[in-house]
């Protein structure tokens, strides 16, 4: 869909430019051709099975917090500060961040490797909304917001178990 006011080009259904934040919500909105169409288009993050680890602090120590990411099965961790979203750190953030010779994870803080101020979803956006927040600015996690407070992380792995179970199959290959 293209924003009128800046020509921008955004996903269908977008209710705001990504150019400029112009409303779209009066544009006409895409029909879905397909199911699979219609999940993505329809069905809302807050419907996807995705991680609800424990937050973890600013202060806390990588090591610290690798190990209980590694204990809990989880890539990616909510960074809490009195009960306020201030950060995300992810499998990667570390790999990219905290790799070299002789760096002592112990002595690292969270706040020096997370991502600060996330993007975030809130549980009643769409998955193309989902998918479109995730791909413009590059990331594989994203918070969702529920009732005001970041409780889980969907992962874009979260959102194609989620789709795939709709993806057409060709019967004729």
């Amino acid at each position: 869909m293209i924003c009128p006011s800046c020509h921008t080009e955004n996903i269908p259904g977008a209710d705001y430019c990504d150019g400029c934040g112009s409303d779209l919500q009066d544009l006409a909105h895409p029909q879905a051709e397909d199911e699979f169409s219609k999940h993505i288009l329809t069905d809302v993050i807050g419907a996807v099975d995705a991680d609800a680890p424990s937050p973890v602090a600013p202060g806390d120590p990588i090591g610290l917090v690798i190990h209980q990411m590694q204990e809990s099965g989880v890539s990616a961790v909510l960074v809490k500060d009195e009960g306020e979203l201030v950060g995300i750190l992810t499998e990667r953030d570390v790999l990219l961040k905290a790799a070299g010779d002789n760096i002592d994870l112990n002595a690292l803080a969270v706040r020096e490797l997370m991502t600060p101020d996330p993007v975030i979803l809130q549980e009643d956006d769409t998955l193309a909304v989902a998918l479109h927040k995730m791909s413009v600015g590059g990331f594989r996690h994203i918070p969702i917001v529920a009732n005001g407070e970041a409780k889980r992380i969907a992962s874009v792995r979260d959102v194609v178990r989620h789709i795939s179970p709709f993806i057409p199959h060709n019967s004729d290959a």
